[in-house]
C-alpha cells in the first residue's frame, strides 16, 4: 500500500474549506486560518478544530461515565477485553501489527480511545478525532487528538491508508452524509474499516420505542434504567447460553449496562441492511465486503464510481 511516510498531513480549515499547510508537529503554536481567521488551538489534551459546539455531543458523555466505573468495569468495553477491538480490527482488514508500522491512520471517532492507543503503539502516524476530549486513561499519544465533527474534518482528503469509523455515523442525523464525510480521507487503494453499525433486530433499541425520548431523561434516570435493564438481559443471555454462574453474569452484566445506556443516550439512532450500506462504499469508488455484524471492509480504487464492483 502506497505512502509517502515522510511526506506531512495537510490539513485545512474545518470553518471555511481553505488550506492551512501542514500538520503542527508541536503544540506551542495554534492554527490560524488566513481566510476566515479560525484557529486551531492545544488546549493542552488535544486540537481543538470544533467548529459548530451547538452540535449535540451525546454518545460523548458516555465514555466519560465509563471511565469513572459507572457503565461497569472500566477495564471492559462492552464486556470485552479493550484489545478485543484492535484484534478484531486486524482480522477484519487482513492487516498485520507490523504492516501498521508504515501507515498513516485515522480513527473518526475514537471514543475510549482504547483502539487508538493500541494502533499508535504500531504507527507513529495515527491520530483521531471526536466530539470529546480524549480520556486521560487512554494514553494516547500528545498531539494526535482532535476534538472536532467528521462534518468537518480538518484535513485535507485523501491522505490516510487505513481509515477506521467504528459505532459512530448511526448516531448522526444523516449517516449517509457522515459516512462521504470519513469516506473522503481515504487515499488511493487505502482501507476503510467501517463497523459497530446497528442491524435490524437488536433487542435493545425496543427501549428507543418503550422509552421515546429517552436522550431528554437525566443522566441518573438512564443509569438506573441502564442497571435495572442489564441485570434482566444478562439474566436472559446466562438461561440461553447455559453459563450460569457469578463470573458470567458479571461479564453479561457489564456488556449490557454499557450497551444500554449506549442506546438511551444518542438523540439519532438508526439500523441499516447489507444492501443499504453497499451502494455507500461503491458509490465513493471502493471494493466493499461485509465481515461482520455491522462491519465492512472497502478498499479505495480509482475506478469510476458507477463501475466500482462489490464483493459479498
Amino acid at each position: 500500500m502506497p505512502n509517502e511516510h515522510d511526506a506531512p498531513l495537510e490539513m485545512n480549515c474545518p470553518s471555511c474549506g481553505s488550506e492551512l499547510g501542514h500538520f503542527p508537529t508541536s503544540q506551542q503554536n495554534p492554527i490560524r486560518c488566513p481566510q476566515c481567521g479560525y484557529c486551531i488551538a492545544w488546549d493542552g489534551d488535544c486540537w481543538d478544530a470544533c467548529v459548530d459546539k451547538t452540535y449535540p455531543g451525546d454518545s460523548a458523555r458516555q465514555w466519560v461515565l465509563w471511565e469513572a466505573g459507572k457503565l461497569g468495569d472500566p477495564n471492559l468495553v462492552y464486556g470485552h477485553d479493550p484489545k478485543y477491538y484492535f484484534r478484531e480490527m486486524l482480522k477484519h482488514t487482513a492487516l498485520t501489527e507490523e504492516g501498521l508500522i508504515a501507515l498513516r491512520i485515522l480513527e473518526v471517532g475514537y471514543g475510549h480511545g482504547r483502539l487508538l492507543h493500541e494502533l499508535q503503539r504500531w504507527s507513529p502516524m495515527a491520530y483521531g478525532i471526536d466530539l470529546a476530549k480524549p480520556l486521560r486513561s487512554a494514553q494516547l499519544r500528545p498531539g494526535s487528538a482532535i476534538l472536532g465533527n467528521l462534518l468537518n474534518i480538518p484535513f485535507m482528503p485523501h491522505q490516510f491508508d487505513l481509515v477506521i469509523c467504528r459505532g459512530v455515523i448511526h448516531c448522526t442525523p444523516d449517516p449517509q452524509k457522515s459516512f462521504g464525510c470519513v469516506a473522503e480521507q481515504v487515499a488511493n487503494k487505502g482501507v476503510l474499516y467501517l463497523a459497530g453499525l446497528y442491524e435490524p433486530g437488536k433487542g435493545n433499541l425496543l427501549l428507543r420505542k418503550i422509552l421515546p425520548w429517552s436522550w431528554h431523561y437525566p443522566e441518573f434516570l438512564r443509569l438506573g434504567m441502564a442497571s435495572v435493564f442489564s441485570v434482566v438481559r444478562a439474566t436472559m443471555e446466562a438461561v440461553q447460553t447455559r453459563m450460569i454462574n457469578f463470573r458470567a453474569f458479571q461479564r453479561f452484566y457489564r456488556h449490557y449496562k454499557l450497551d444500554i445506556f449506549d442506546v438511551m443516550s444518542p438523540r439519532w439512532t438508526r439500523v441499516y441492511t447489507k444492501d443499504e450500506v453497499v451502494p455507500w462504499f461503491t458509490s465513493q469508488g471502493f471494493l466493499v465486503q461485509k465481515v461482520g455484524y455491522g462491519a465492512y471492509v472497502g478498499v479505495k480504487t480509482d475506478l469510476p464510481r458507477e463501475t466500482s464492483p462489490a464483493r459479498s
